[in-house]
């Protein structure tokens, strides 16, 4: 039995699809715009203010307490340990909010949200491990890699370096 060219009945013959399917983003027309992506980051970065406004309020009781007839005074470590709980807080908020929505408070804000470069939703470990955790350990590291990350955004695909390992894309939602 002969297989004539342009016969749809040819089992060996390549599956033409759509270029979604190939692995290019599903909302690839939907793609959050650059200015939007940093509007986000910078409203999920003021949400630790308060955080370091107990750390500024307990050093500064601290300095205005009279060290020479003070008793030793705990008021900078109080200060330093609700920056911690209040910095703490956010951050698990935030990640919460990453790994059951896909999006942070910034990203909500803006009506932005993550999902993979297939279309869909994203696991906790591409969001968190792979999206969050991972680049900041590299970032702390290296601050090279934080600069290098954030150039990332200027490709055709507007996807930044800690997308591209996670299998990420930042879409309006």
């Amino acid at each position: 039995m002969s297989v004539v060219d342009g016969d749809d009945s040819n089992p060996y013959r390549a599956p033409e699809t759509s270029s979604a399917v190939r692995g290019e983003p599903r909302s690839r027309r939907h793609l959050a715009g650059r200015v939007e992506r940093l509007l986000a980051s910078i409203l999920d970065s003021l949400l630790y203010i308060p955080a370091f406004l107990w750390l500024g309020l307990g050093n500064a009781a601290a300095f205005l307490t009279d060290n020479e007839t003070a008793v030793p005074d705990d008021r900078g470590a109080i200060g330093l340990s609700l920056f911690l709980l209040s910095a703490l807080f956010v951050f698990a908020v935030q990640m919460f909010l990453l790994a059951t929505r896909g999006w942070t408070l910034g990203k909500r804000v803006l009506k932005l949200r993550i999902e993979s470069v297939h279309g869909g939703s994203v696991g906790f470990m591409q969001l968190v491990v792979l999206r969050t955790l991972l680049p900041a350990a590299f970032g702390f590291c290296c601050g090279l890699f934080s600069l290098i990350d954030a150039l990332f955004i200027f490709g055709e695909e507007r996807r930044c370096l800690h997308d591209l390992l996670a299998g990420t894309v930042v879409v309006n939602a």
